[in-house]
């Protein structure tokens, strides 16, 4: 991911939580729960997902920035597969190590 793209991406991840944290609304629910005799732990899952613009949207055409679209792998023995460089990189973004 280039670098402005994750700064960005850290961006909105910091804008979503700002968000949830200063509504009005989320704070009025949660103390009725609190209010009831229970603890509470928040937790919400963003998928965001990117992709280069076309060439009409974008200053760079999105043909300079694309990597070649690749297949993944598909594996034909039970219990075993193959990871593409997405997946990798995927699984490390979550910090789960990669063999």
């Amino acid at each position: 991911m280039k670098p402005e793209l994750k700064e960005l991406m850290e961006d909105l991840q910091v804008a979503f939580n700002e968000s949830v944290c200063e509504s009005d609304r989320i704070a009025a629910v949660l103390a009725e729960i609190k209010s009831n005799g229970y603890d509470v732990v928040l937790a919400l899952e963003v998928t965001i997902g990117v992709t280069a613009a076309t060439a009409g949207e974008s200053e760079v055409p999105a043909a300079a920035e694309a990597k070649p679209a690749t297949a993944p792998q598909r594996s034909v023995t039970p219990g075993k597969f193959e990871l593409t460089d997405e997946d990798q990189q995927f699984l490390r973004a979550l910090k789960i190590g990669v063999a």
